[in-house]
């Protein structure tokens, strides 16, 4: 009996530790969301750019 309750205590993680993660999930997925939203529009304006580019449409 004592091998099956030590099983089950070491299998729960203390609660400060999954408070840890979720506040490093939290981070990382601002991060994550962040650096799309700024990405995103900033690769949308290059491969514009690069396509409008005068030397492509044979102006000069």
């Amino acid at each position: 009996m004592d091998a099956v309750g030590d099983i089950i205590s070491t299998q729960v993680l203390p609660k400060h530790i999954l408070d840890l993660w979720v506040i490093v999930l939290i981070i990382l997925v601002t991060i994550v969301v962040m650096t799309s939203l700024v990405l995103c529009p900033a690769t949308v304006v290059i491969l514009y750019r690069v396509r409008t580019h005068p030397i492509h449409n044979r102006v000069v």
